[in-house]
């Protein structure tokens, strides 16, 4: 594992990362996209465990996922960079999310707006579902 993707990981979770064991549900993975486009940007390493650990993961299936989630439910689309990375003969998912410059993004499950989601403070603007 490179330096920096082993640092990042011993700071631990904090406002502008997050880990993900895994992908299973798009919508889930829009929340986290919007709220890091609506405040000061953020990264995503998916195959990391909350801990810390690595699990690893199927890579084209979370692409795919994490693909789907900033270009179907959430509006405006979110722009993001994905980088792969192999630790241990395992691959973890760097999804680099900037801070988006048509804020406020929202998620739509499906054809009404779930909500805007924001890390600052960590609270859900707006009417809709958690």
């Amino acid at each position: 594992m490179d330096h920096f993707l082993r640092k990042l990981i011993s700071g631990g979770e904090n406002q502008n990362l997050d880990f993900k064991y895994c992908v299973s549900d798009s919508r889930k993975i829009a929340r986290t996209l919007s709220a890091f486009s609506n405040s000061g940007g953020g990264r995503i390493l998916i195959g990391v465990r909350d801990n810390g650990s690595i699990a690893g993961i199927r890579t084209d299936e979370e692409i795919y996922m994490v693909d789907t989630a900033a270009h179907l439910f959430c509006r405006p689309e979110i722009s993001y960079v994905v980088r792969q990375h192999i630790s241990g003969g395992k691959t973890i998912l760097e999804v680099e999310v900037p801070r988006g410059t048509k804020r406020p993004y929202q998620v739509f499950p499906d054809t009404k707006p779930l909500g805007t989601f924001s890390l600052f403070p960590l609270s859900l603007f707006g009417k809709g579902e958690d």
